[in-house]
């Protein structure tokens, strides 16, 4: 018995599906990235506690309670070059920065698991390292 040849619609589906399954795991976007992880400039708060729970309910990220989350106060210019020249390959499609920025680290208090969430931030000067996908970072994946 001779074998068929695969009908072309079959073909055609199973390309759309594998890119769709492929874009599904590339998880995150540029423009969720910059609103998950940019504040340039720094929004003012009297401290990073107060600034952790400011930012984490406007970006939308306290309900539910995100468990961590670190800002990145420069411009999303410089954060999109880490995925060129001012990065260096890290892995699959991480880079690790060359500069150092500032960031705030929040993290939801202990006991803290359902709105209204209670977070405590922390400042420092650090090297970061993300994940790009077509030249653009889409996930924050740690700080060095």
């Amino acid at each position: 018995m001779a074998l068929k040849r695969p009908h072309p619609m079959l073909l055609l589906v199973l390309v759309l599906l594998a890119g769709w399954l492929a874009r599904l795991g590339q998880g995150a976007s540029y423009p969720q990235f910059v609103r998950q992880h940019v504040d340039y400039p720094k929004t003012r708060a009297r401290n990073d506690r107060s600034y952790c729970n400011l930012m984490m309910q406007r970006r939308g990220m306290a309900r539910p309670c995100k468990h961590t989350n670190t800002f990145v106060h420069a411009p999303a210019s410089q954060l999109r070059d880490i995925c060129g020249r001012a990065g260096r390959p890290a892995g699959r499609n991480l880079r690790n920065s060359n500069n150092r920025y500032r960031i705030t680290i929040c993290r939801l208090a202990s006991g803290s698991t359902r709105p209204p969430c209670n977070y405590r931030g922390g400042s420092s000067t650090r090297r970061i390292r993300v994940a790009c996908v077509r030249g653009l970072p889409v996930h924050y994946d740690r700080n060095l």
